[in-house]
């Protein structure tokens, strides 16, 4: 048994006009272009979850999310596994909040995602979003290299 931290992430697509919504993530460790989400609060469903992270960082509304992926990872200093659920959406509704908290929020062309300042590793997560045969980025520790072994399943 392991102590799991979950979080998620959402494309949110607008296909009409080929483009996505990205964030330019400024607080926290993690900074750069990806896509709105964040973490799983107590005795929260995964669905509404994604729904209140996207509203509280866009201020979009969205439904029909659908599952289309996983990164995950074992940081053993911490026993602790990272689980982030990553979803999709065409359907949104609402006004852009363009100023977020974590960081500012626009659309862009969808075939110029991977050519923006990516957070690191998103394009791999990228890859399983948008990817019809993989599921998973998986990041383990090998000591044979002494380091991170980045794998998509």
């Amino acid at each position: 048994m392991e102590i799991a931290e979950l979080t998620n992430m959402c494309m949110i697509e607008d296909s009409k006009n080929g483009k996505v919504l990205v964030q330019n993530r400024k607080k926290g460790n993690w900074t750069g272009i990806a896509f709105p989400g964040g973490h799983v609060e107590k005795g929260e469903s995964i669905v509404e979850f994604v729904i209140r992270e996207v509203k509280e960082e866009t201020n979009l509304d969205i439904d029909n999310i659908k599952l289309c992926g996983i990164k995950d990872w074992y940081e053993k200093d911490k026993n602790k596994r990272y689980i982030v659920l990553l979803f999709k959406t065409q359907t949104f509704s609402g006004e852009l909040l363009e100023n977020g908290e974590e960081g500012d929020v626009h659309w862009v062309d969808k075939k110029s995602v991977y050519s923006l300042d990516l957070a690191h590793g998103f394009d791999k997560m990228l890859d399983v979003m948008l990817s019809q045969t993989l599921n998973e980025y998986f990041i383990s520790e090998t000591f044979e290299q002494n380091g991170w072994k980045h794998e998509l399943r």
